[in-house]
């Protein structure tokens, strides 16, 4: 009888299976390398939707200076004299100067300097 017990708890021990240290690492390298791929491809992506939400803003501003000059024949000497004509929030992050015949908002989003004029919108690096 104890020889059949002794038997039975070398037998689970041979069967006992599991990953050695070699494996490990090597799983654990080729997860680093992955994420040293994945990592810098994803940086930039908030800083673009940045771009792009503040691009979009820009086109509603022109959307409301262009009806503001069409109703009162000039440009607004500030942005918040267009609020009647279109909605946007934070319109304090915009830098803007008017002119007899036109304007310039500029503001800073991702990294990058973007400016509305009445030719159309244009980034810069900072």
């Amino acid at each position: 009888m104890i020889s059949k017990l002794r038997e039975r708890i070398c037998n689970v021990a041979k069967r006992e299976e599991g990953f050695t240290l070699i494996e490990l690492m090597i799983v654990i390298a080729v997860l680093g390398i992955l994420a040293g791929i994945a990592i810098p491809r994803f940086s930039g992506v908030q800083d673009k939707a940045e771009v792009a939400a503040v691009k979009s803003e820009l086109k509603s501003i022109q959307t409301g200076l262009e009806m503001y000059n069409a109703e009162n024949g000039e440009y607004p000497g500030n942005l918040s004299d267009i609020t009647s004509y279109v909605e946007i929030d934070g319109l304090n992050d915009y830098t803007s100067t008017t002119t007899a015949g036109g304007y310039s908002v500029t503001t800073s989003a991702g990294g990058v300097t973007v400016t509305l004029t009445p030719g159309g919108i244009s980034e810069s690096t900072n």
